[in-house]
């Protein structure tokens, strides 16, 4: 049986000292849910869930910790629904009054809790509120990136820092940036060497963010401890969504420094450890 991703969030505002939940009317099915939908040809799920959101309630969001995947069956196989806690992304506006209903989506309403629980028409969508209601508290995600696809080393006669990204990376680095709008990121740290800096450079344009190049996370420049101590101080100090992009030999001791188990990330790939009073609370790895 074929398994149809798709993505969601419940997204949580503070209205009136009480937490409420975006909710969303379907007329085809007549049922309440959460937003949701299926991915588009290429499309990574962060990236599908906040566009969805976007499209059926108006919202901008940024992604906090992840929530289980729901799956059910569906008459084109099986439906895998990966889901985040959300919220509205910073500098916009939570107001859904505004929204031009059309024949997918008719009304959009925020909800306490509670109330959200009784207008929710499945009972997935039930358990999925219960579950995220019990971790709503914000977090902030501290982005851990490998650099892309590099031009490789016997191909190049220059310096080592000065490789560029190769066709591949580029293409990741697009990617890439789509992934870290998808959870707000603030601040950019990066390696001096030229992979590294163009594979967060599509990134912080779009941002308009400029990045902080710290010749510590290059090749040339990690030592061991030095590293830890950088890592384990931007977790505890972390005030905005950060991402640090570094090199595979870095890596192990950048990890180390955060406390987290070292994923062996590939070119490309960034894990998303969800921090909270400098605790690391969920992680999610993904590939551009």
């Amino acid at each position: 049986m074929p398994e149809i991703p798709a993505a969601g969030v419940v997204v949580f505002r503070e209205h009136d000292d009480l937490s409420e939940v975006a909710l969303v009317h379907r007329p085809k099915y007549d049922d309440w849910s959460f937003p949701k939908g299926k991915l588009d040809p290429g499309e990574t799920v962060p990236v599908a869930a906040i566009r969805e959101v976007h499209e059926e309630t108006g919202l901008r969001v940024a992604l906090g910790r992840p929530l289980r995947p729901q799956r059910y069956p569906v008459e084109a196989g099986r439906k895998v629904v990966h889901y985040w806690v959300g919220r509205v992304a910073a500098g916009t506006d939570d107001d859904v009054d505004g929204y031009q209903i059309n024949d997918e989506i008719d009304e959009v309403e925020w909800l306490s809790v509670e109330r959200a629980r009784e207008r929710l028409t499945y009972p997935h969508d039930r358990a999925t509120l219960q579950e995220a209601a019990d971790v709503r508290h914000p977090t902030t995600p501290l982005v851990v990136l490998r650099h892309g696809s590099a031009v490789g080393r016997s191909a190049w006669s220059r310096v080592d820092r000065e490789r560029p990204l190769d066709d591949t990376g580029r293409t990741q680095a697009v990617t890439l940036a789509g992934l870290l709008m998808a959870y707000d990121v603030g601040r950019v740290i990066t390696s001096p060497s030229v992979r590294c800096v163009q594979s967060v450079a599509p990134y912080a344009g779009m941002a308009g963010i400029s990045s902080e190049q710290v010749r510590l996370l290059s090749e040339e420049g990690a030592e061991e401890g030095s590293v830890s101590a950088l890592a384990a101080e931007t977790l505890r100090d972390l005030a905005v969504p950060t991402v640090i992009c570094t090199h595979r030999p870095v890596l192990p001791w950048l990890f180390d420094g955060l406390g987290a188990r070292d994923p062996k990330l590939a070119k490309g790939e960034l894990m998303v450890l969800h921090v909270r009073a400098g605790e690391v609370c969920a992680a999610e790895v993904f590939q551009a």
